[in-house]
This record gives C-alpha cells, sequence and structure tokens, in this order.
C-alpha cells in the first residue's frame, strides 16, 4: 500500500549555486497556473493508484521554496492533495520554508492549516559563510526565524546545516552546531556540499578546487558535528539526520524503509511496485503535459532484482540500523560471501563500522564513504 506523498514547489526567490533540483525562478503570477495543474495531476495520479492507496502516513511539501506561496494559496494546494489523497489522523504533514518567510504569523497559519512538521533551510549562521553558499537570507534572519520556530512553530521542525561551504574553515561550521545544539531544535540535518554537475559551482574552477583540496578537513568536520550532537542527546539516525527521541522524519523513515511512495509535481519522483519514475523536471514542460491530461512522466523503469538488492544496500548502510547481512541474503537470494565478507571485517578493524550481533552497522567516519562502500558491496 502507498502511505507517503511528496508535493514538489519548485518556485525560489534566488537560484542557490549548488543547487541540482528541478526549480525555477519566483514569478508569482505563474503560481495559480501551476496550482491547478499539480491539481490535476493529483486527480490523475489518485485515479491511476487508488486501489493501492492507503490513508497517508506522511505527506511532505518540499522544492524549491514552498514558502513561496502565500497563506491563501497554501489552502488551495492542500484542499488538491486532500480531495485525492486522504490523509491519517496521525499524518506527519511536512513543509519545508526559508529563513526570510518564517515569521510568527507564517508559522502560525501553517499551524493553523495542519502542517505537524517544518524544514528551515538555514544552512548556517554565519553571514560569511551564507555569502559563500549564495543564499538568500541574513544570520540575523535565520536567528529571527529560529526564535519564531521556538515560539509559534509546529511541533515538530528541523534545521538544515551545510558544511564545505567554499572557502569557508570547518571551525565556522562547528561554531553553527553549537549554536544549534544550546537551542536544542527536535532535529537537525547536516548536508555537506557536494558540487554537482550542471550548477554554477561546478562551473567555478575556484570552487572545484578549493572543494578538492579541503576535502578531508570539512569530513573532520562532519564527524566532530556526529560526535558532539550524540553528546547532547541527538540519535544519528541516518548519514545526514539527527534527531532528539521519537522526532524522527516519517517521510525519510517510510523511503529508508523501502516503502512506496508518490511523488507530484516538476522533477518529483515515485516508486510503487518495483518500478521507480520521475516527472518533467522544467516547469514549462510539467505544465505543457498536465494541462494536456497527460502524465509528466519524463523517465520510468522497472528494477531488476540486482538493483532492488542494491538499493536496499544503500539505505540501510546509511542508517543507524545498519544493515542485517542475512536477511539482506536471504530476500534477495545472493550470498553475503567472503570478499563482502572480508571487506566487512576490514571496515570494522579500521574503525569505520561494528558488527553487531548480525548487522554491519557504519559509524561517522563510514558513512562519510557509504557510496564508496556500497558501490564495493554491490551486485554486479
Amino acid at each position: 500500500m502507498i502511505e507517503a506523498l511528496y508535493c514538489h514547489i519548485p518556485f525560489c526567490e534566488t537560484i542557490c549555486p549548488f543547487c541540482a533540483f528541478a526549480v525555477h525562478g519566483n514569478r508569482p503570477g505563474l503560481h495559480a497556473p501551476f496550482l491547478a495543474a499539480l491539481r490535476a495531476e493529483a486527480a490523475l495520479v489518485a485515479r491511476r493508484h487508488g486501489s493501492a492507496l492507503a490513508p497517508l502516513r506522511a505527506l511532505y511539501i518540499g522544492g524549491g521554496t514552498p514558502s513561496t506561496l502565500a497563506l491563501a494559496e497554501l489552502n488551495v494546494l492542500l484542499a488538491a492533495l486532500r480531495e485525492g489523497f486522504p490523509l491519517a489522523a496521525d499524518c506527519e504533514v511536512a513543509f519545508e520554508l526559508n529563513p526570510e518567510h518564517a515569521s510568527e504569523a507564517y508559522l502560525a497559519g501553517l499551524v493553523e492549516r495542519g502542517i505537524t512538521r517544518a524544514s528551515l533551510g538555514l544552512q548556517s549562521l554565519d553571514g560569511a559563510t551564507l555569502r559563500a553558499l549564495g543564499r538568500n537570507h541574513s544570520a540575523a534572519q535565520g536567528r529571527a526565524a529560529l526564535a519564531a520556530l521556538q515560539r509559534a512553530g509546529p511541533p515538530n521542525w528541523n534545521v538544515d546545516l551545510m558544511f564545505a561551504a567554499p572557502g569557508r574553515p570547518a571551525a565556522a561550521f562547528l561554531a553553527d552546531v553549537r549554536a544549534l545544539v544550546a537551542l536544542r531544535p527536535p532535529h537537525l540535518s547536516l548536508y555537506g556540499l557536494d558540487i554537482e554537475p550542471g550548477t554554477r559551482f561546478a562551473r567555478s574552477a575556484e570552487v572545484c578546487e578549493w572543494a578538492a583540496a579541503h576535502r578531508d578537513e570539512q569530513a573532520e568536520s562532519y564527524v566532530e558535528a556526529a560526535r558532539l550532537l550524540g553528546a547532547a542527546g541527538y540519535r544519528h539516525y541516518e548519514v545526514s539526520n539527527f534527531c532528539l527521541p521519537g522526532r524522527e522524519g516519517r517521510q525519510n523513515e517510510l523511503v529508508w524503509d523501502g516503502a512506496a511512495y508518490l511523488g507530484l509535481g516538476p522533477g518529483a519522483h515515485s516508486f510503487a511496485d518495483g518500478r521507480r519514475w520521475h516527472n518533467e523536471r522544467h516547469l514549462r514542460a510539467y505544465l505543457r503535459r498536465v494541462t494536456a491530461g497527460e502524465a509528466p512522466i519524463a523517465f520510468s523503469e522497472t528494477l531488476t532484482r540486482a538493483q532492488q538488492a542494491n538499493e536496499a544496500l544503500m539505505l540501510d548502510l546509511r542508517r543507524d540500523t545498519g544493515l542485517d547481512v542475512q536477511a539482506w541474503s536471504a530476500r534477495f537470494g545472493f550470498p553475503w560471501d567472503a570478499p563482502r565478507e572480508a571487506l566487512a571485517a576490514r571496515l570494522v578493524a579500521a574503525g569505520h563500522a561494528d558488527r553487531r550481533g548480525g548487522r554491519l552497522v557504519l559509524r561517522p567516519t563510514g558513512l562519510l564513504l557509504a557510496d564508496e562502500i556500497t558501490a564495493a558491496l554491490a551486485v554486479a
């Protein structure tokens, strides 16, 4: 059954130089046609998957910048989603917003409309770091947003922090972590800067050279941040995610568990019945196809057993519960053979992983190598 839905709002006041998501400059005149198209797509998807739909346990509104929508526009969006997708009584309804939009009045409006979890794109409390990342808000706006969340936000909320900003020392990131620990948000997400193809940073030789030269220093800052958060009582439950007890993000947990989910909006991804697909990334193409009554799907594939096995490896190794090697082998029919066991032993000996019963659990230094480890363990 399908219990999770993602809705992508592509509009951004400015396009960050590191962003590779499906985004579009914010033009309020596009909001109404976009919301109309989203409503049409929601109805189409709900009809197509109706027999497999269960009341949603998680609804995630991300972007882009969903908070570019006025509260009246959010009414339209939520009505469109609820028409096609019933929500369970305890559904987690999550909403991303930027600091420049996070006033107490806006946050109170989110709560009134049933938002139960907010995610703040803070990235840093350091002005120089924000400028290096091309962010649209100031450090003062970030602090004001945090205060507003504490006073008027929904019961659960997350703060995004980014490390490895070009030209910025690791100490600046660790100062952000310490400042957030003192405020004790329910949830923190730490993201290292990835130089994604096609972004402005990828076209900057200076940024690429700096990132390569400071990779080790920035990795050490992540490990230290994980230590600080663990000492403060945060559970490091996924490579990038830390929470106080019981404050995990449900949408992510469902996806990491391999549950089916649907995506609406430009570039949104879906997974159900062993098939994965994603929508047109460009807003105009998305609008054109939905307006014509078509599903705006740009890519679709049915996963082979090997792909499913490798995806399960990747998802399990990113989490603090780790990989149950025998359960993985029995589920997919691939042996946990001598080369895989030898690699696991080397990881443990190097201090990158632990063996807990039959599970291989990566430590923070191993989580930094999770992609390489997954590739080494993967089924050919």
